[in-house]
């Protein structure tokens, strides 16, 4: 299992052929294969598609954001680069990832988007035979966020749609403001939460 850099560079090497035997499946080809960042958010273990991040970083220092949604718990500097540091365990239904000194957190792409989700932990690269559709193990509070699940020493480990979970928080930021209307606009929050994307 390959950690983080700081760069995040995931290997992909070609799977290696495996002669078949009568009556069992073929195995996965490279096609399949899901190379993931195994990640501990709120406690529990998530798989993200590598091809939704950019890097692992360390936030050294984060500036908060006056009047911004809890979720976006400030912004940090990349080699000059602002990001948005969003913390997308309660979307999930789990506790707030903690946000300490030498605190990880994964830069996502596109790199237009700035924004970074900041995790408990980083457990490494691993890549997947095999992804199971969302339907296919009991339903949970973050299944809605799930692209399906895969298995890994003998427990379903979800495969977060991290798109989808920014989205849902771009939403609630925006939905947060319409309600605040009558209140001093947190101009600052909104422009930071990827809104350079669209």
């Amino acid at each position: 299992m390959t950690t983080e850099g700081p760069e995040f560079r995931p290997e992909r090497g070609a799977a290696t052929a495996v002669p078949t035997v009568e009556g069992e499946p073929a195995p996965a080809s490279p096609a399949t294969r899901v190379p993931t960042c195994l990640v501990v958010l709120g406690g529990e273990q998530f798989a993200i598609d590598v091809r939704h991040l950019r890097e692992v970083m360390i936030v050294e220092k984060l500036t908060a954001v006056p009047g911004a949604p809890a979720f976006l718990r400030g912004l940090a500097s990349l080699r000059g680069e602002v990001l948005a540091i969003l913390d997308v365990a309660p979307v999930l239904g789990l506790p707030s990832c903690e946000v300490g000194p030498a605190g990880k957190a994964l830069v996502l792409e596109p790199a237009a988007r700035q924004v970074a989700i900041v995790v408990d932990e980083v457990l490494g690269i691993e890549t997947f035979d095999e992804t199971r559709p969302p339907g296919d193990t009991r339903p949970n509070e973050h299944a809605a966020f799930g692209m399906g699940w895969l298995e890994r020493d003998g427990r379903p480990v979800t495969l977060l749609d991290i798109p989808k979970v920014v989205d849902e928080l771009e939403a609630r930021s925006r939905a947060a403001g319409r309600r605040g209307a009558g209140a001093p606009p947190s101009e600052a929050s909104e422009s930071n939460l990827g809104g350079r994307q669209r």
